[in-house]
């Protein structure tokens, strides 16, 4: 039934869309049609998924039949529940800049590279 609905609701304001476009706005027929089926399909897709008493029934008949599991429409708690995925420890050095910049080892100091070509221990 709220499929039915969905589909009238939106072919009745997709096509008064379609027509106001056309005429009194002067546009162009293809275009008028188009955002008329754009903005009714819309609608009815909205319309025809909204839950009716049927859905509320089924609600509580699932609630019913398992206590222990969560509604299947419960997002909120699903989405509290979900397990935080880790990210990076540390900044992976890739900046914008450009290769002159300082790579922020102190002054004076060898880098990791030249000490060990040089057999240095590095600091």
């Amino acid at each position: 039934m709220q499929r039915l609905r969905g589909v009238l609701t939106g072919t009745l304001v997709g096509a008064g869309l379609a027509v106001y476009v056309a005429f009194w706005l002067h546009g162009v027929r293809e275009v008028a049609a188009l955002v008329g089926a754009v903005v009714g399909l819309a609608i009815g897709l909205v319309v025809g998924t909204r839950t009716d008493a049927h859905d509320a029934a089924a609600d509580e008949a699932w609630r019913s039949a398992a206590p222990d599991l969560p509604p299947a429409s419960d997002r909120m708690v699903l989405e509290r529940l979900q397990a935080k995925m880790p990210g990076p420890d540390q900044d992976r050095g890739t900046t914008s800049g450009s290769a002159d910049q300082d790579t922020g080892a102190p002054t004076g100091s060898v880098s990791a590279s030249a000490a060990v070509d040089e057999g240095a221990e590095p600091q």
